[in-house]
């Protein structure tokens, strides 16, 4: 539909003369007069019937549901996840109860990212390179519905390159039962979170018991895990989001859920506590030996050690012997008795008459030690 012309509208002019047919011809003051009355009866009609043929001519091309006057699209909201590799993570998210085909991702008020589904979807999954974000860059996203309405644009999210954000919500571990037997299987639900409306690619289950660190047991893509505890254990789950770019975000750990197996009759069950108490028990025939052999190296270091005393001492004392025997050898060779001639000893006593001897007696006999001297 088109807006007609104003200019049709000449046609409430009224023929006033009429050339070349015989009718009655009015005075020309009546007829100015006249002529000035209908061009401003013209001028009214046309700016009376102008800006309503525009606007329906305008509202015609318009889309049928501005025309309607329909309300725009809740705001989204927009916030930053974990940073994957060189590029930072944003999440554009409609609220609760909407959903939309197209999200928008604007920084610096341009257009940086578009994400286009083929449903409607809650939200949408950004990527940034880092070198093209800074304290001062501001972020926002808005969706568009089914009808292409456009939402308000979220609030402003500036990017944190150097601060460490909050992950992905924390997944909830739903196990079937939190007591099983031994050899029972245990089937656990990793469920994603209320707030989070986007579907993940994997799901990942870990084992960790109580004096060891967490293990994979295993990685799908379905979030149903069927195991089978041989003790008493701790499992955690974990889910990631696919990016665009092929890379996945990481979501936190869920609370770990404590799983106690029952002791219970069976050959399986009791060959697996078994066996654990004969490897840590203590080997005492290993202990007694290892003791015996200290005892007797004891016992060979005292026993040498007393030997060796005993023969030092006897030589101390045999060295002490030996040394005493060559002292008294010296002693006694110097020590000799010297005789000497009678008529020199005699000499020395004078003759006291005839009726003497002829020889003295000596009173006793003189050595080198105690010589006597007339």
């Amino acid at each position: 539909m088109f807006a007609p012309s104003c200019t049709h509208m000449t046609g409430f002019s009224l023929p006033l003369h009429m050339e070349g047919q015989n009718h009655w011809k009015l005075p020309s003051t009546l007829a100015l007069r006249w002529k000035m009355v209908s061009h401003y009866v013209f001028l009214t009609l046309l700016l009376i019937s102008c800006p309503h043929l525009l606007g329906v001519a305008l509202g015609s091309d318009s889309n049928p549901g501005h025309s309607q006057g329909s309300p725009p699209p809740p705001v989204p909201s927009l916030v930053q996840l974990q940073s994957v590799g060189g590029r930072i993570v944003f999440l554009c998210k409609a609220p609760e109860g909407h959903q939309g085909l197209r999200f928008e991702l604007y920084c610096n008020k341009a257009l940086c990212g578009t994400v286009v589904h083929r449903t409607e979807e809650c939200g949408a999954i950004f990527t940034v390179a880092r070198q093209d974000v800074t304290r001062e860059t501001p972020f926002c996203c808005l969706y568009k519905d089914a009808q292409d309405i456009p939402s308000v644009f979220s609030a402003y999210v500036y990017g944190k390159v150097d601060e460490e954000v909050s992950p992905l919500p924390q997944p909830i571990l739903k196990p079937s039962s939190r007591q099983v037997q031994s050899g029972q299987r245990l089937s656990l639900n990793c469920s994603m979170p209320v707030s989070l409306c986007l579907q993940p690619k994997a799901f990942t289950l870990f084992r960790r018991s109580t004096a060891s660190n967490s293990s994979l047991v295993s990685h799908s893509g379905n979030p149903d895990f069927s195991v089978a505890p041989v003790d008493s254990e701790l499992y955690s789950c974990q889910y990631q989001i696919s990016l665009s770019t092929g890379q996945r975000v990481k979501s936190a750990l869920s609370p770990d859920v404590q799983v106690t197996v029952s002791q219970t009759q069976g050959p399986k069950h009791q060959d697996t506590p078994n066996t654990a108490p004969e490897q840590t028990a203590t080997d005492w025939p290993l202990v007694l030996g290892a003791l015996s052999a200290a005892v007797l190296f004891v016992v060979i270091v005292i026993g040498l050690g007393v030997i060796v005393r005993r023969k030092v001492v006897e030589m101390a004392k045999e060295k002490k012997r030996r040394e005493d025997d060559k002292f008294w050898t010296t002693v006694r060779a110097r020590d000799h008795i010297v005789d000497l001639p009678v008529q020199r000893l005699s000499s020395c006593f004078k003759d006291t008459g005839p009726g003497t001897a002829e020889y003295a007696d000596p009173k006793s006999l003189s050595t080198f030690a105690n010589p006597t001297f007339c």
